[in-house]
């Protein structure tokens, strides 16, 4: 079975092209059967707003490619889709996904959020059950590997993300937020980060707004601002001195119409738009209006640039550290095909050193996260010890009567550890 990834992103595609291909979450379902259909077995799809990517588990890897390269082509009409997109697979597929669930291949390196949004992509295509055995492996040790960059690295030490990064910008242009008022449109992730950074840099006053006003007022609530109706938006421009939106609209929210007749509202006095949403919010003929500033997400690059080199060095080594996953992975995924049982082998004294390392870290429950690291290794490499002699004795003599021996020496407890962990979890 082959991986295929094929994609584009912040780092190959401008804005104007990435919003043209983003895939909202309500469309996503019909994507994955179509790519589903184009020669693969299983399927997954991560959208943002930096990023469109699909992931085809297939048997043939070059005629997969190039079906779904025309799926997509016929499906978004852009006969030149190729400029912008990338195509990875088997080996430099894994790393691929390893690089994005890490954070590593993100617009601002290291920032967390990523993680969520290929976790809600992966479980979105098992729900639609789109995702089968090999997908769930391949996605599953992505997760891993990302945990594992987050705790032995400090690529995500006082994380940065996009929300973050409009917060800065607002800072460049404005200095103090002192007496300054801003007007959020949307009430997502991405707005309630931002607002709680603008709060904490002491902004006077916040209106949000969002098409379910309830979602309005809750997010107003948790930061103290005040919500107002959708329709109030014209008004609301005549008052703020900047705007931060980031909804899943698919045509932009305010138009160079609605902006020219608030100017003249506005008496001309400046104004401010941040837009961190794919598709964009605000229509881009705005900013050819006198007085009116227009930042979109792609204005973040040189902001991230700054926090790279403060990164750089825990990013070579989460980069050390994907490289070894890979290696690690694509032998496992190899040892699978040539013998199933050496895959049941490790899964399942896997199984039982986490579960026994879980049980004693929540004895040890001022472990810090040091502690958990060193322990974490020392099982690993205790188990990998043990399990190590086995497995070669397997490659080197698979007759029937060792492979016998060696279930009853290393899987005779597999049922046991299982009824053992679900009495534990009912406890």
């Amino acid at each position: 079975m082959h991986l295929i990834v094929l994609g584009l992103s912040h780092n190959t595609a401008p804005l104007d092209i990435r919003e043209r291909f983003f895939i909202p979450e309500e469309a996503s379902a019909g994507v994955l059967r179509e790519l589903r259909g184009a020669r693969g077995d299983e399927a997954a799809v991560i959208s943002t707003c930096n990023r469109t990517e699909v992931y085809v588990s297939c048997a043939d890897a070059e005629a997969s490619s190039r079906a779904v390269m025309g799926l997509l082509v016929d499906r978004f009409g852009m006969a030149s889709l190729a400029d912008y997109t990338y195509t990875f697979s088997d080996e430099e597929a894994y790393r691929h996904l390893f690089l994005v669930a890490s954070g590593l291949d993100s617009m601002v390196i290291g920032e967390p959020q990523i993680l969520g949004q290929v976790k809600d992509a992966y479980r979105a295509a098992r729900v639609s059950g789109f995702a089968g055995p090999f997908l769930d492996q391949v996605f599953n040790r992505a997760f891993q590997v990302a945990k594992r960059v987050r705790t032995e690295t400090r690529i995500g030490y006082n994380p940065v993300s996009i929300s973050a990064m409009a917060v800065e910008l607002a800072r460049k242009i404005f200095g103090e937020f002192a007496r300054r008022q801003i007007l959020v449109i949307g009430a997502g992730e991405m707005c309630g980060i931002a607002l709680k950074h603008f709060r904490k840099e002491g902004l006077e006053q916040v209106f949000v707004t969002n098409r379910t006003f309830g979602k309005a007022q809750q997010l107003a609530e948790e930061i103290t601002g005040i919500a107002r109706p959708f329709d109030d938006i014209p008004d609301l421009l005549t008052k703020v001195d900047m705007v931060l939106s980031s909804t899943g609209a698919e045509r932009p929210i305010v138009d160079k119409a609605i902006v020219l007749g608030v100017m003249k509202r506005r008496k001309m006095r400046p104004l401010f738009f941040i837009d961190i949403a794919v598709p964009r919010d605000i229509e881009a003929a705005v900013n050819d209006i006198e007085n009116v500033y227009l930042y979109d997400i792609d204005d973040l690059k040189e902001l991230s640039q700054a926090h790279l080199a403060d990164r750089l060095e825990e990013s070579r080594k989460a980069h050390a550290i994907v490289d070894e996953e890979v290696r690690k992975f694509t032998i496992r995924l190899k040892e699978l095909e040539m013998n199933p049982l050496i895959g049941r082998i490790r899964e399942n004294m896997e199984a039982i050193r986490t579960g026994e390392l879980k049980r004693t870290l929540q004895k040890l429950k001022s472990a810090d996260p040091e502690t958990t690291r060193q322990l974490d290794m020392l099982t690993r490499a205790i188990v990998n010890k043990i399990v190590h002699p086995h497995l070669m004795m397997i490659k080197k003599n698979g007759s029937p009567a060792v492979l016998d021996l060696i279930k009853n020496l290393l899987l005779s407890g597999e049922e046991d550890e299982k009824e053992m962990d679900s009495r534990n979890e009912g406890e």
